[in-house]
């Protein structure tokens, strides 16, 4: 025992625990620096995560990346609606790109699964009006006998936004009766204000080249094909959809 009374033991524990806390504290201390480092240092190899939102400055959504069954539903003005108002977002993974109105305008999907001895596969980017549905679009979509790849155009109302139907929509899924054939009524008045119409396909279909143009009503008018037989032709249609002039006749 030295003079200042501590036991030798109970002093060699001192010495440890000092060592212990200066350690702690160097380790704390460049935990830190490395959590506070700029982002644009930090290197991962792996990430793995089921979905990514990146934020805008004022926190709103500039894209999310998701996958299988976990991109966001529908979203307008900053209101997410159910996933099931969207189609295959259920079942799809991929990313959903946002404008700083907090408005989605267009995103990239994929999936492909086998059912039975047969499968399903799809992929499309679409890129989406402002404040309406998707405008241009870039699509595969393929059942294992029908196939079908290319680049689709519409038009879009400027008078209706879909801000105002995704309401609607989600009202009918839980509607009966009388309540439902109000909202089908209030869907057809939109619709009939010129929301949307198909204008143009360019790809192909079940092995023929196909360039496809509607008009303002979504009606085929004009078919410039060459067909699986390679064979070259243009067809003239009317309003009903029938052909009245074809080349070479």
């Amino acid at each position: 025992m030295k003079g200042n009374g501590i036991p030798d033991p109970v002093r060699r524990e001192l010495r440890i625990l000092k060592l212990w806390a200066a350690a702690s504290t160097l380790a704390m201390g460049v935990l830190l620096l490395a959590a506070f480092r700029s982002p644009s240092t930090l290197r991962l190899d792996t990430l793995e995560v089921e979905r990514i939102d990146i934020l805008n400055e004022g926190g709103g959504k500039a894209l999310s990346i998701a996958g299988q069954g976990r991109l966001p539903g529908p979203t307008f003005g900053g209101t997410e609606y159910p996933q099931e108002l969207s189609g295959g977002r259920t079942t799809a993974s991929g990313m959903i790109f946002f404008n700083e109105k907090g408005d989605e305008v267009g995103g990239l999907t994929y999936q492909g699964d086998v059912a039975g001895d047969g499968y399903r596969a799809s992929g499309g980017i679409t890129f989406d009006q402002f404040r309406q549905d998707q405008v241009v679009s870039l699509r595969y979509s393929d059942n294992g006998t029908s196939r079908s790849a290319g680049v689709d155009v519409w038009d879009r109302s400027t008078e209706v936004s879909i801000e105002e139907l995704l309401p609607l929509l989600l009202a009918r899924r839980e509607a009966t009766g009388a309540q439902r054939d109000s909202i089908e009524a209030a869907l057809q008045e939109k619709a009939g204000q010129g929301l949307a119409a198909h204008r143009v396909f360019l790809g192909s279909r079940d092995r023929t080249a196909l360039l496809l143009l509607r008009d303002r009503e979504g009606r085929p008018r004009l078919r410039v094909l060459v067909d699986s037989t390679d064979a070259p032709r243009v067809e003239f249609l009317d309003a009903e959809g029938q052909v009245f002039h074809t080349i070479p006749n």
